[in-house]
């Protein structure tokens, strides 16, 4: 199983975002871009840096937003890309929309950083997917 999203995938998710939401579509700096989206899946050995689903989610909306790899939408794209990892692992959300983006903001103006971010996430956890256990990725065989 593929745990993490493509350069591709977060493009399009931008895109998406835009489309929506207007702004101006285009990356700011590819390479800060592709370093950013390698942080979730980084690691030492056979351990993931973050090695929970919220952590590795915690990491994509806190990167983009704060390394504004694109020229416009970095804390939307953030933030679909943290959400849609999580759904990707079975993961929903339940938030007010007006206290998600007010959470986003303080992202993005560090108020918050990457550990408080996987609490929030983990504290809004669906009423449907309260069962989720906080398992542990790591390494698909031969990739470490």
């Amino acid at each position: 199983m593929r745990d993490f999203f493509s350069l591709t995938e977060v493009l399009d998710f931008h895109a998406e975002q835009i489309e929506l939401y207007g702004g101006k579509h285009g990356v700011r700096d590819m390479g800060l871009l592709e370093s950013t989206l390698a942080m979730p899946s980084s690691g030492f050995g056979d351990n993931y840096f973050h090695a929970f689903p919220f952590e590795m989610a915690a990491a994509y909306l806190f990167h983009i937003v704060q390394n504004h790899p694109f020229i416009d939408g970095n804390k939307r794209t953030g933030l679909a890309t943290c959400l849609y990892f999580l759904e990707f692992h079975g993961i929903e959300i339940e938030v007010d929309p007006d206290e998600l983006e007010r959470f986003v903001r303080a992202v993005a103006t560090r108020q918050v950083l990457k550990p408080e971010i996987s609490n929030f996430l983990e504290k809004h956890v669906s009423s449907q997917c309260r069962q989720v256990e906080r398992k542990q990725l790591s390494y698909p065989a031969g990739e470490a």
